[in-house]
């Protein structure tokens, strides 16, 4: 079994991070992590260096933090960072390109502007997903 697991480093997300760690130790589960940095390059050429490399580093972070659990078990993990407007749009075109069988994501996930601007990640996902989705509380 494939799984994607997206993450951003919230509760529900490093909750939903854990749940694939226990697929990958009961059923031998390939995991994939993936980030996405809240911005698109193509989109935002204007946009001054240090705030897409600050975007980027703390979406690097949030992948360094949830591949540290598989890690510390000993267990193999991918890891994708991706940059994005909308990250559900990363997210389902991610689990179709390579052919994921699910998804897991949290519930909800980093509050703020973005969140009023975008709507809800996990929904748009579950609503648009190419394959079964977990949503963890």
């Amino acid at each position: 079994m494939k799984v994607l697991v997206a993450t951003d480093g919230s509760e529900h997300s490093m909750k939903a991070v854990q749940r694939a760690l226990e697929l990958a130790e009961k059923q031998q589960a390939q995991v994939t992590l993936m980030s996405v940095a809240y911005y698109a390059k193509d989109y935002f050429d204007d946009m001054p260096p240090y705030v897409q490399d600050k975007l980027e580093a703390e979406a690097a972070e949030v992948l360094k933090k949830a591949k540290a659990i598989f890690d510390a078990k000993n267990i193999q993990v991918g890891a994708v960072l991706e940059a994005g407007l909308v990250p559900a749009n990363n997210i389902i075109r991610k689990a179709e390109e390579d052919k994921f069988d699910r998804i897991i994501i949290g519930s909800s996930g980093v509050h703020g502007l973005g969140k009023l601007l975008m709507g809800s990640t996990a929904a748009k996902v579950v609503a648009h997903a190419p394959c079964e989705v977990t949503v963890v509380r």
